[in-house]
């Protein structure tokens, strides 16, 4: 019987980059090894190496950086090939093939508000012509862009009409985004995209052409960080709108065209829904950790009462938040220190709160660094705490619970879900509510006792609903729905 054959898409996250959906990613792999995976990831960089090592059952791993190479969109390894691209780009093949389906797709990702078949319809027949033709010297045309500015002038906006300098910064972002339509897709039974962003283009198209089902997973809410993330650009009002634009379109079309969705907790499903999820094919498929790796031990003697947060640095993390808590811990409690455990993702974010550490004097309380051992630093701590401001279903809590580490965290996401009350839940953004979570369970004869309580019903509540095996084995059975459903239409159109 030939193997069930899916391809992962991924953007900016497995297999070269840290961090919660790329540990999925490899877990989910490793964990169905009967199942033939191809993996497409989109990446920011031509250089970025794998971070991780794909297993056997990946048959094929195809990285396509959109940013960073001299030319947007993908290159053929053959110069011939290449020559050859060049050479179709043409006056006819830009009037007859080009122009009328990339006017289809601007008006739609201008429009979010626009029915999704026609942008997919448009990106489609895009493909099909960047299959054949060289994407870099296409969009560089001038057609191209005296049709994009003429789209751009038509477009209404609350922020007004873009001038040529910011059409020109529009363009240039279009041009990388749009590189993913010039890449040729492996045929599969399912694509499965990691998020509902660009990676998600893949399965509506081979859904489209090929008849592949579609099955869209969201970790963090896309769009939603996105707005958060967006927000913080140094650009102009009407830039950010056009990115605002582009990606709701993308990412309403994913959700229309998905088969099925998944998510990890209530609270997104309820986003899924606000961005065109249909209820009745969005399912919850909670994340799940190894609990032979994250378990209770031996905690190593230490002087200092000891706060861990594992995050990667970047704004959403709230990590300014955590050092503003930590400043007020120390004023009732002197001996307490915070450990941030994580990768740099955000250079700027970084310095931002390593001043603030130093203004506020809190060199000798907290610490950033990075391990290899996590298990070891839950251990090593008495209270894991999470400051983010916007999260899906974090990886660190549960293996905080796991790990019989108390976990103090924001009401963000689904981690009030996952905790229930074995935890404590305090609001996002509010340091000195934080601070007194913390010193609740540091502070007082019966802090190591409500201590000792939390982590004790966490691990029962983590081994009972987030496994490792439970999560894979959620995503099989999603896997070998689609294919039912294939082939009862199938047989249905027969």
């Amino acid at each position: 019987m030939q193997k069930l054959s899916v391809l992962i898409t991924t953007d900016g996250t497995y297999p070269c980059y840290g961090g919660g959906v790329s540990f999925w990613c490899d877990q989910l792999i490793r964990q169905l090894s009967d199942i033939k995976f191809h993996v497409l990831a989109i990446t920011y960089s031509p250089t970025r190496p794998l971070l991780f090592s794909p297993p056997p059952q990946v048959a094929t791993c195809q990285i396509v950086p959109l940013w960073g190479t001299e030319e947007p969109g993908c290159e053929s390894d053959l110069f011939s090939e290449t020559y050859r691209r060049k050479l179709r780009v043409n006056n006819a093949a830009l009037r007859d093939r080009f122009l009328d389906p990339f006017e289809a797709a601007v008006r739609g990702l201008l429009r979010p508000g626009l029915r999704p078949e026609a942008l997919a319809s448009g990106l489609l027949r895009l493909h099909e012509y960047f299959q054949e033709h060289d994407y870099a010297q296409t969009m560089r045309s001038t057609e191209a862009w005296d049709l994009f500015l003429r789209l751009c002038s038509e477009a209404s906006s609350p922020e007004g009409k873009l001038t040529l300098d910011e059409a020109t910064t529009c363009m240039r972002w279009l041009q990388r985004y749009l590189a993913i339509l010039s890449v040729s897709y492996p045929r599969v039974d399912i694509t499965h995209a990691s998020m509902a962003g660009l990676a998600g283009i893949p399965g509506v198209l081979q859904r489209l052409s090929e008849g592949s089902r579609f099955l869209l997973t969201e970790h963090g809410i896309y769009l939603r960080e996105l707005y958060i993330s967006v927000g913080r650009m140094e650009t102009s009002p009407r830039c950010k709108r056009f990115l605002f634009n582009l990606n709701e379109a993308i990412v309403r079309m994913n959700y229309y065209f998905a088969d099925l969705s998944s998510t990890l907790c209530k609270f997104n499903k309820k986003w899924q829904i606000r961005f065109g999820g249909e209820p009745e094919n969005i399912r919850i498929v909670p994340n799940g950790v190894d609990a032979d790796r994250f378990k209770p031990g031996r905690a190593p003697a230490r002087d200092r009462p000891t706060v861990l947060t594992m995050a990667r640095i970047f704004p959403l993390k709230g990590i300014e938040n955590l050092i503003l808590a930590a400043d007020l811990v120390r004023r009732e409690l002197p001996q307490a220190r915070f450990r941030i455990l994580g990768a740099i993702s955000d250079a700027a974010y970084y310095r931002t709160c390593a001043d603030l550490v130093c203004k506020l004097g809190l060199a000798g309380w907290i610490e950033f660094g990075e391990t290899a051992d996590a298990p070891a630093a839950y251990h090593e701590a008495d209270i894991y705490c999470l400051p983010s401001i916007s999260e899906a279903m974090p990886y660190s809590v549960i293996e905080a619970m796991l790990s019989g580490c108390p976990v103090v965290a924001t009401d963000v996401g689904g981690v009030a879900e996952v905790l229930s009350d074995t935890g404590l839940v305090v609001k996002p953004q509010d340091p000195q509510a934080l601070a007194q979570a913390l010193l609740f369970l540091l502070q007082g004869e019966e802090a190591a006792v409500r201590r000792q309580k939390l982590a004790a019903k966490a691990l029962v509540r983590a081994r009972a609903h987030y496994s490792l095996q439970k999560c894979s084995e959620g995503f099989r059975e999603l896997y070998y729905d689609l294919i039912c459903e294939s082939l009862a239409a199938q047989v249905s159109a027969t």
